[in-house]
């Protein structure tokens, strides 16, 4: 299930930039670009995860001597992307930034060190990889052939930690900010944001569709953290999962949060359980409601009951 977006004039002004800020000569349609890129802005590129694989999306900024990955994805996903890259831009990948530990965002690691790039994070991203693995990476290891094939039996840790809430890389006509704005889809939640452009990439913070993962979140916490993202008023908005698009996708996901924890408070006052409640979202939330909306009612049952975040309740992976 994919969402309609509003698909404002700024994608077709993009496809039609002269990519000045990222040292490239002209601007290709996305419909000609390798790997199924989309130019989002100048030297932007967006590459969409296929979500039957379990893929997240992938963003590559290119700065004037060096490229930025953003979320290098699965050891397969990974080496797939560092064949398609280099028809995009010669410059090499100097940077992969995990947006968070979660295995379809961070698990390729190790091929991108191999490759020369160094890998970073903000510090809770490695906190969280060493509190879920490596049994995380043990458990999906049974299913993913490429895992399998990586002869690991862990997830590579970033290899550069970000401290503190925020670092700026600057070149040519380009800022690019790596911001920690906090707990919501997990602790270690990085948004990459390029003012000049007004580009927000996001991770699972905002997906586009029914990808919401809300066991390692804070759910209550999660609206208020959208809200400032909001508050940057960014053009384009690259998600974890789903289409780009734009602020509606950060409004869409804090409305589908806001709404679930209200119907499940209510539904607590009733004394029901999560398999008692039967809980229909208002109508602007479905394309962020999934079919089987009882593991995001259980996770937000557990963090109201708890009076934790759902995060740090004892819980294996769904």
């Amino acid at each position: 299930m994919r969402v309609a977006l509003r698909r404002g004039s700024f994608l077709l002004l993009f496809l039609l930039v002269v990519a000045l800020a990222g040292g490239q000569d002209t601007a290709t349609p996305a419909q000609d670009l390798p790997g199924g890129a989309q130019l989002v802005a100048a030297g932007v590129w967006f590459l969409q995860g296929d979500v039957d694989k379990g893929e997240a999306n992938t963003t590559v900024i290119e700065m004037p001597d060096y490229l930025i990955v953003v979320d290098g994805g699965y050891p397969g996903r990974a080496k797939e992307l560092l064949q398609v890259l280099p028809k995009l831009s010669p410059k090499p990948v100097k940077y992969v930034f995990d947006t968070h530990a979660h295995g379809d965002h961070a698990y390729g690691n190790s091929v991108w060190t191999a490759a020369g790039a160094e890998t970073m994070a903000f510090a809770a991203v490695s906190a969280d990889m060493d509190r879920w693995e490596p049994g995380r990476w043990k458990a999906l290891q049974q299913t993913r052939e490429d895992l399998q094939a990586s002869g690991e039996q862990d997830v590579e840790r970033p290899k550069k930690t970000i401290d503190g809430e925020r670092l700026t890389l600057e070149g040519g006509n380009r800022i690019v900010e790596f911001l920690a704005p906090g707990w919501g889809h997990t602790d270690g939640d990085g948004y990459v944001w390029l003012p000049k452009d007004r580009v927000l990439v996001t991770g699972d913070a905002a997906v586009n569709g029914p990808y919401s993962y809300l066991a390692d979140a804070w759910i209550e916490h999660w609206p208020r953290v959208l809200e400032a993202a909001i508050q940057l008023r960014p053009e384009v908005v690259l998600p974890g999962h789903g289409p780009a698009g734009g602020e509606e996708i950060l409004v869409g996901q804090r409305r589908f949060l806001l709404d679930l924890y209200r119907a499940v408070e209510v539904q607590i006052a009733y004394r029901r359980t999560p398999r008692q409640m039967r809980i229909v979202l208002p109508p602007w939330d479905k394309p962020w409601t999934p079919a089987n909306l009882l593991p995001d009612i259980e996770d937000t049952y557990a963090e109201i009951v708890e009076r934790v975040p759902a995060g740090s309740i004892a819980h294996e992976a769904k």
